[in-house]
């Protein structure tokens, strides 16, 4: 499928993959931003999220996959926190500037897988952004970056994303973990396998009850029998749920 790629500043790391909708439409069509994951780690790129952003262009949506600075390719928490801001300004800019169809500004959905998962939910409680969605979707996010540190564990993976220990700076993780954000004022749809090794599945339980907590509209969907990888696999329920979700948020 027809895709191009779009820079949404200098660095290079800093572009995307535009794919408009398949077909003919009429008026301005939604957007799906895709958020790749992989450990917030450079070894992993946004090749993940193709297949899925090309079944939702198939679908009638707008999509927007995103690369950012990662771990070894380009910065940390700093760099990729900005960069997921600058990507999803960018649809208001570059990306509607590129596309052959009208974009609708006010129907604008992130979907991000695992590290994915918590920039995009991240991302819809930043309150300055040009864009703001109008539903997130976590796949199997890590929706909990500080409790891990509150408890005294240290998580390798986490302390190489902020590039220190919890107890040196324990506000810098609860400034980016999701769960100690609410509210966001944005519907949140998570989504988690039972199965799921990687990132268990009580983190999204514990994520909807503080967010209703708060305040927030969330929508847990654990589905049985499937595992952290079940997202990128378009046989499973993962995929398909994720899918209906943010399609169906186009009437």
């Amino acid at each position: 499928m027809p895709r191009t790629r779009i820079e949404y500043g200098p660095e290079p790391q800093q572009f995307g993959h535009f794919y408009a909708p398949d077909g003919s439409v009429e008026g301005p069509v939604p957007v799906v931003m895709v958020i790749h994951g992989g450990f917030w780690s450079g070894q992993y790129h946004l090749n993940l999220g193709t297949a899925f952003s090309v079944e939702l262009a198939r679908s009638g949506a707008a999509v927007w996959n995103v690369e950012y600075r990662r771990i070894g390719a380009g910065g940390r928490w700093p760099e990729m926190s900005a960069d997921v801001v600058s990507a999803l300004d960018a649809v208001a800019g570059p990306v509607a500037a590129a596309s052959p169809v009208p974009l609708d500004l006010g129907r604008v959905r992130i979907v991000g897988h695992s590290a994915g998962g918590q920039l995009a939910v991240w991302l819809a409680g930043q309150r300055d952004t040009v864009i703001r969605p109008e539903l997130v979707v976590s796949q199997a996010g890590a929706l909990d970056l500080a409790s891990p540190g509150e408890r005294g564990r240290r998580v390798s993976y986490i302390e190489d994303l902020f590039g220190v220990p919890f107890d040196h700076d324990p506000d810098l993780y609860r400034s980016a973990s999701p769960q100690h954000r609410v509210p966001i004022g944005v519907p949140v749809a998570v989504l988690h396998g039972t199965e799921d090794v990687q990132v268990p599945a009580k983190i999204a339980s514990r994520y909807r009850d503080a967010a209703h907590a708060a305040g927030d509209s969330v929508e847990l969907h654990l589905v049985e029998g499937e595992d952290h990888f079940a997202f990128l696999d378009p046989n499973t329920r993962s995929w398909k749920i994720s899918r209906e979700l943010l399609l169906g948020a186009q009437s």
